[in-house]
C-alpha cells in the first residue's frame, strides 16, 4: 500500500509539473538568449543554462559564473548533467560550486573527475565549521548517463544524488540560498587543459510551499522528479525550436 501510494503521489506531482511546463507563452517568461557565454531558458518556476566545455578549463580564480537574477531561497532542486569529454591526464576534473549571496561564506562544492576513476566528492563550507568534505568516492563516483541532483527543502535540509543513488540525505546546513553557480577545473592558469568538447547543463526548479504542492512531498521523491523535470525542459526547448523553424518556413 505504501509503495502504491508513493507511486501515485509521484505521478500526480509529475503531471502537475508537466502542466506547468506546457502553459502558453503568454503565461510564462521564456528567454532564448545568450547571457555572457551561455544560453539561458527561463520559465515561471525554473531556469536552465548550459556551460561549454571551456568552463572546466577556467581556473579557480576566474571561473565561469551564472548569477541568478533573484536568489533561490530554501526550496529548490538543481539537476546537473555533465557531458564533458576529458583529456587523458591525471586529475582532469570539473568543479561545480553552488554559492550563497556574496556576503555569505557558505557554499556547496561538487567535484567530478574525468579519468577512468570517475572520482567524486561533495564538500560544504560554512563560517562555523570551515571546509569539510561530507562525501567522497575514489572510484566510479558518478556517471555521464544519469544527472547529479542537488535539492534543498524547507525543514528537510540538503539531499544529493550522484546519478546512481542518494549519497547525502536531509543534511541540515541551516538553510541555503542559491545565488550563483561557478564552474572551473584548473587550480591555476598554467595547469593542463581538462576538457576538449561537450558541455555541462544545469536545470533548477524552485518555489515556496504556498505556491506549489511540490514541496509537501518527501524530498527523496522530489529528487526523483528532478530528473524528470530536466528531461521535460530539454523536450520543451527542442519543441519550441522546431515550432519556430516551422513558422519561419
Amino acid at each position: 500500500m505504501y509503495y502504491a501510494a508513493a507511486i501515485m503521489s509521484f505521478l500526480i506531482v509529475a503531471m502537475m509539473l508537466m502542466s506547468e511546463l506546457t502553459v502558453s507563452h503568454s503565461q510564462q517568461q521564456l528567454l532564448n538568449h545568450t547571457q555572457g557565454k551561455y544560453k539561458v531558458i527561463k520559465t515561471k518556476n525554473s531556469e536552465q543554462f548550459v556551460f561549454p566545455s571551456s568552463s572546466s578549463n577556467s581556473d579557480r580564480k576566474h571561473p565561469f559564473v551564472y548569477t541568478f537574477d533573484v536568489p533561490k531561497v530554501t526550496n529548490w532542486i538543481l539537476t546537473i548533467q555533465n557531458n564533458m569529454s576529458y583529456n587523458e591526464i591525471q586529475n582532469a576534473k570539473t568543479i561545480v560550486k553552488l554559492q550563497e549571496p556574496t556576503q555569505s561564506d557558505k557554499f556547496i562544492e561538487i567535484a567530478m573527475f574525468g579519468d577512468a576513476s570517475k572520482k567524486f566528492w561533495v564538500a560544504i563550507n560554512t563560517r562555523e565549521s570551515g571546509y569539510i568534505r561530507v562525501y567522497e568516492q575514489d572510484n566510479d563516483g558518478w556517471s555521464r548517463d544519469e544527472p547529479v541532483i542537488v535539492a534543498h527543502g524547507n525543514n528537510q535540509g540538503l539531499t544529493i544524488t550522484n546519478g546512481k543513488r542518494i549519497i547525502i540525505d536531509r543534511l541540515s546546513i541551516n538553510d541555503f540560498t542559491l545565488a550563483s553557480i561557478a564552474v572551473y577545473g584548473k587550480e591555476d592558469p598554467d595547469s593542463a587543459v581538462n576538457t576538449y568538447k561537450g558541455d555541462i547543463s544545469f536545470s533548477v526548479i524552485y518555489g515556496s510551499p504556498a505556491d506549489s504542492p511540490l514541496y509537501y512531498f518527501p524530498l527523496a521523491m522530489i529528487v526523483g522528479i528532478g530528473g524528470l523535470v530536466a528531461g521535460l525542459l530539454v523536450f520543451k526547448k527542442k519543441k519550441t525550436s522546431s515550432e519556430e523553424q516551422t513558422q519561419h518556413q
